[in-house]
C-alpha cells in the first residue's frame, strides 16, 4: 500500500476551503454546523444560568419577602414552584407580647394547593374557602409560622394573607 503525501495548504485561508483529499468536505456545510453547535452551547447555558438563579424553583430570582406598611405582618415565599415539588411559605405577625394572634390565608390558598405541614400546629378554621389560624404573640411580641405546601394544579396561584389589620396579596406561578 503507497500512501500519499498530503498537500500543505499554501495559505491559512486554505485551510477552511473545501478539499477532497482525504475525504470531501464541504466548508460551507461545516461552518452552518458550527454555528449551530455554538448557539446551543449558548442557549444550554442560559438554561442552566436561569436555573442555577432561580426562575425555575428556589433561588435568588424566585424568593420574595413582602411586607405589610408598618411592618407588623411579613412573608416569605417562592414565586416560581413546580407541581408536585413542595414549597415554603413563612408568615411573621408582631403584636402585643403574649396577645392571641390570627392570621387568614385566602386566594388560591386550598383551592389548588394542599398543606402538607404547619409549624407550630395551631387551631385552624375555615374561611372563605380559605384557612383562619388561631395561635399567641411571645415575648417578644412575635407570631412565626412556617407551611409547606404542595401545589395541586399548574398556573397562577393568587393568594391573599391578613393579620393584624393589615393584608398581603401575592402571586405564585406553578410550572407542570
Amino acid at each position: 500500500m503507497t500512501e500519499h503525501p498530503r498537500p500543505l495548504p499554501a495559505e491559512p485561508a486554505e485551510e477552511f476551503g473545501e478539499r477532497s483529499y482525504p475525504v470531501d468536505e464541504h466548508m460551507a456545510g461545516q461552518r452552518r454546523a458550527w454555528r449551530l453547535e455554538r448557539l446551543g452551547l449558548a442557549v444550554l447555558l442560559g438554561i442552566v444560568l436561569v436555573a442555577l438563579s432561580g426562575l425555575f424553583a428556589s433561588g435568588p430570582l424566585s424568593s420574595r419577602q413582602l411586607a405589610s406598611q408598618d411592618g407588623r405582618l411579613q412573608v416569605e415565599y417562592e414565586r416560581f414552584g413546580r407541581i408536585g415539588a413542595s414549597h415554603n411559605l413563612h408568615v411573621r405577625l408582631r403584636g402585643a407580647p403574649g396577645s392571641p394572634a390570627e392570621l387568614r390565608l385566602g386566594g388560591d390558598f386550598l383551592a389548588r394547593q394542599s398543606v402538607q405541614s404547619l409549624q407550630p400546629m395551631q387551631r385552624g378554621d375555615s374561611w372563605r374557602g380559605g384557612l383562619a389560624i388561631h395561635g399567641r404573640h411571645d415575648e417578644r411580641g412575635e407570631w412565626h409560622l412556617f407551611l409547606t405546601l404542595l401545589p395541586d394544579a399548574p398556573g397562577l396561584l393568587d393568594y391573599r394573607v391578613e393579620g393584624a389589620g393589615q393584608a398581603l396579596e401575592f402571586n405564585q406561578l406553578i410550572y407542570p
